[in-house]
């Protein structure tokens, strides 16, 4: 591990020749990665004044009053001095090297793995403690999503983003090639096989039916049925084309065998890959001028430090499905709740955010699916019995019911990781803020889900009027669901959601439960977009240098989403991103500074012109006539002869034109034919047309 800086002392800080002596060593210690960086550096810039930014103008007194610019070729202002600046020696570092991947999960690892492959000293900083590391890898069922051909690859992707412009060709070519490339890579870090979860059967045509109990079925002859997408989207049966519960020495048997492999590895590697537990990156340090990334700042056990990274930083800390608030603001999801890592709270997206990256798949969610939570936990419960399925017992003896009361979807089959079908398209499903699950004894004593739930989580009681009670539902709309369910278990038919009769099972057998469900989320795809080198981009499209993002933060999956898709992403995205972010780079070059100086003036105000009465020449018997209209003043000139209006000229108006068009040709016409404002007004366009019939009245007012 990198070293712990915070037991450094102020003076050590503070003092210029402590300052010299790290500057010395900084150059000697350059080929083992880490950097003792001095608290002061060479110019007598404390480093307090350089962590808001552009340290320069805080520490030296000459720039307060003028402007500070950089020069390619000469300045239009009057340069009272010059500056050159590098700027990464205005920041004090304090640890350096090549590339810091944030974030230790799959594609972390990946990354971290392959930068050290590519001669890079790495530093691994991860937000959660020993033993919750891994982000969600560690919580997957680890299976891989790997097409048989290229060509199979290719036409799936495509058909699954079908819509999505982000998906363009040489992005599904990416993660087509990336994907079958990820068993050789697999075999050579360890791996003992990388094949087909079960009896190493081929998978047969998969039939999509909404009434098997479990996703991965076993068949008579011992093979596979897999379920989430058994056809393509155009209607055509997979046929083993596509493997989605492909394994590192499968049978997995829950002992997440993709991210101990992946572990290992990174232990081995120790002597090139520093590892920080409860550090979270804060921030990237960016430089101003030339905008590459230069490093990190990182709360390293609750003190701050900044850590060089000469070569490249690799965003791997997953995307938001872990923030509630953040659930809130991209998605407009409430008491949303995470399956997996509860460390995955979006730290990457405002950081990329504040360095001017882009974002992309904002609303790429594998859920939400109706699950309680684990007993005294914020992570939701899911088992692998009934992985994917809409209600959290196999027995059909349940329902489900919103803050209302009332059933709001079929609580049957097998969603797609949250996704449902909606006309023809397969979207993410829409649930109530607050849901119960609604059973009996034969349900609750049954297997499933609920047979993992703790007893504690559970509502009891012997009538569903006083279980409304217990769960704070209306009792009468509760009684009356339970007897409108119970009347379609008993007719085989569900004429409300269509759930399938074989599932329709009564809620009759005392007592009845209630279990809390929640919103839950396997991941989402959210976060800085990217290109095929896993270069993070700006809003202009362009590379922001040095930065680099791997796995499911800014994930390649736009549309549609398969299970075992981001744990192979995790692979071949984390190995372009450490293969790149490793690359040796030039050193910074330094930025000529020019202080300016500036005379600051008034430059008039627009609402003088704008908002000015009309200058308008008036002739015998003319008025100005004004009318107020949706978006201002309406003035007309009017002319007059023995009362009657002969004229109207509309000199002024800033209303809507394609809407208004009327008003100004029609209505003053009609005026004049009538002599009058009394005049029929144009549809759609009423203040308008009563804003120039106040206008014509106020000139008529004038005459008279």
């Amino acid at each position: 591990m990198g070293p712990d800086l915070s037991g450094s002392s102020d003076a050590e800080r503070s003092d210029p020749s402590h300052a010299a002596g790290a500057a010395k060593r900084r150059g000697n210690d350059r080929g083992k990665g880490i950097d003792m960086a001095a608290h002061r550096n060479e110019r007598g810039v404390s480093r307090r004044q350089f962590l808001g930014g552009a340290g320069l103008l805080a520490a030296t007194g000459a720039f307060g009053a003028a402007g500070l610019s950089g020069c390619a070729g000469g300045s239009a202002s009057s340069a009272g001095s010059a500056v050159t600046l590098d700027f990464s020696q205005t920041v004090a570092w304090d640890a350096e090297y090549d590339v810091v991947v944030v974030g230790w999960g799959g594609a972390g690892s990946v990354a971290a793995i392959t930068a050290a492959e590519n001669g890079a000293r790495v530093l691994l900083t991860e937000k959660a403690p020993y033993g919750d590391e891994g982000g969600n890898t560690r919580y997957c069922e680890q299976y891989f999503l790997v097409p048989k051909t290229y060509e199979d690859g290719v036409a799936y992707f495509t058909a699954l983003a079908e819509g999505f412009d982000s998906a363009t060709d040489e992005i599904i070519d990416f993660m087509a090639k990336g994907s079958m490339d990820v068993k050789d890579w697999l075999l050579s870090h360890g791996a003992s096989s990388f094949e087909v979860k079960g009896d190493g059967k081929e998978n047969v045509d998969k039939p999509d039916s909404s009434e098997l109990r479990d996703w991965g079925a076993k068949l008579d002859d011992g093979s596979i049925l897999i379920t989430e997408y058994p056809t393509w989207p155009n209607g055509e049966q997979n046929k083993d084309r596509i493997q989605i519960q492909t394994q590192v020495d499968a049978p997995d048997e829950e002992k997440k065998k993709y991210w101990n492999l992946l572990r290992r590895n990174i232990v081995e590697m120790k002597d090139r890959i520093d590892v920080w537990y409860e550090s979270p990156a804060v921030k990237l340090i960016q430089d101003p001028f030339s905008k590459v990334i230069l490093g990190v700042r990182v709360s390293k056990k609750g003190s701050e430090v900044n850590v060089r990274a000469k070569n490249g930083v690799v965003l791997t800390c997953g995307s938001y499905e872990a923030s509630p608030q953040m659930m809130q603001d991209h998605a407009q999801i409430l008491n949303a709740t995470p399956y997996g890592s509860l460390y995955n709270t979006g730290d990457g997206i405002p950081m990329a955010q504040e360095v001017g990256a882009s974002l992309w798949h904002m609303r790429a969610l594998s859920g939400p699916v109706p699950s309680p939570k684990r007993h005294n936990s914020e992570r939701g419960l899911i088992v692998s019995t009934t992985a994917l399925t809409q209600r959290i017992t196999k027995e059909g003896n349940c329902f489900n019911v919103g803050g209302n009361g009332k059933r709001f979807m079929k609580e049957s089959g097998y969603h797609k990781h949250g996704h449902v079908n909606v006309g023809g398209t397969y979207m993410n499903q829409q649930l109530p803020s607050t849901m119960w699950a609604i059973m009996d004894a034969t349900a609750r004593n049954g297997s499933g889900v609920v047979a993992y739930m703790h007893e504690d989580d559970f509502e009891q009681a012997d009538t569903i009027e006083e279980l409304a009670g217990k769960i704070g539902v209306d009792a009468a709309e509760l009684v009356a669901t339970a007897e409108e369910y119970n009347a379609a278990a008993a007719a085989g038919v569900d004429v409300k959601f269509d759930r399938p009769a074989t599932t329709l099972k009564p809620v009759e057998t005392p007592p009845f439960f209630a279990a809390r469900l929640w919103p839950c989320f396997i991941n989402t795809q959210a976060g800085p977009r990217r290109n095929t080198r896993c270069e993070v981009l700006d809003n202009d499209g362009a590379p922001i240098p040095n930065l680099y993002s791997a796995g499911e933060l800014g994930s390649f999956w736009a549309g549609v989403y398969v299970c075992g898709g981001n744990i192979c992403e995790t692979v071949y995205s984390g190995r372009v991103a450490g293969a790149n972010a490793a690359e040796p780079k030039e050193e910074p070059q330094a930025t000529e500074l020019a202080v300016v100086s500036s005379a600051p003036a008034a430059l008039g105000n627009d609402l003088d012109e704008s908002e000015a009465s009309v200058d308008v020449e008036l002739g015998q018997d003319e008025y100005l006539g004004t009318g107020q209209g949706l978006h201002g003043e309406i003035v007309a000139k009017v002319k007059v002869e023995d009362g009657k209006v002969v004229a109207v000229d509309v000199v002024k108006q800033t209303e809507t034109p394609d809407i208004t068009e009327k008003v100004w040709t029609d209505m003053p016409a009609a005026m004049v034919a009538s002599g009058g404002s009394e005049v029929d007004t144009v549809t759609g366009a009423t203040i308008a047309s009563e804003g120039l019939i106040a206008a014509v009245e106020d000139a008529l007012g004038q005459a008279r």
